[in-house]
């Protein structure tokens, strides 16, 4: 792995992030967001993913798995900026997933390329956002929680992993 300290900080950056995206959401009443509301959760949106570039170039996968990693920042990096400028819910929902396929993917193959709890969280995890890509539509809205809290956890262990990896 080309792993750095930068990187490792990145990961745990963008783990922190998640969790506060969370909590946001989680904030979240029936209703749309208040504008403050919205604009704070797409800027927080888009540095989580933004940050964890870094983190797809260290992490043990190859070209091909990292483009997909890529892709899936940039286009959760796109929506969330597009959603903050009035882009339809509906429409933005459905793109993104199709954006977490490609991070399914990715993270799958990172984790096979990774030893211990890295390996043994991200492989269910990306497997679990890969079926709610495609089975979204008639999973109940709570199915996507489990794996938008073990993300911030695997990314923590990214994290840990990856100074011990450089060294």
């Amino acid at each position: 792995m080309n792993a750095s300290p930068f990187a490792a900080r990145a990961a745990y950056a963008g783990a922190a992030m998640f969790v506060v995206l969370l909590v946001l959401f989680s904030m979240l009443g029936a209703g749309p967001p208040s504008t403050p509301m919205l604009i704070g959760m797409g800027v927080i949106g888009a540095a989580a993913h933004l940050v964890l570039m870094p983190v797809v170039a260290a992490m043990p996968a190859p070209q091909w798995a990292r483009a997909a990693g890529y892709g899936w920042l940039v286009i959760d990096t796109m929506l969330n900026v597009a959603s903050v400028n009035g882009l339809d819910p509906g429409i933005a929902g459905a793109l993104r997933l199709g954006g977490h396929a490609s991070s399914a993917l990715w993270m799958a193959t990172a984790a096979h390329n990774s030893t211990g709890a890295v390996r043994a969280i991200g492989w269910p995890l990306a497997v679990v956002l890969m079926i709610h890509a495609f089975a979204a539509p008639w999973a109940p809205a709570w199915v996507v929680f489990p794996p938008f809290v073990t993300i911030p956890v695997w990314l923590v262990l990214v994290g840990r992993l990856m100074p011990a990896r450089s060294a």
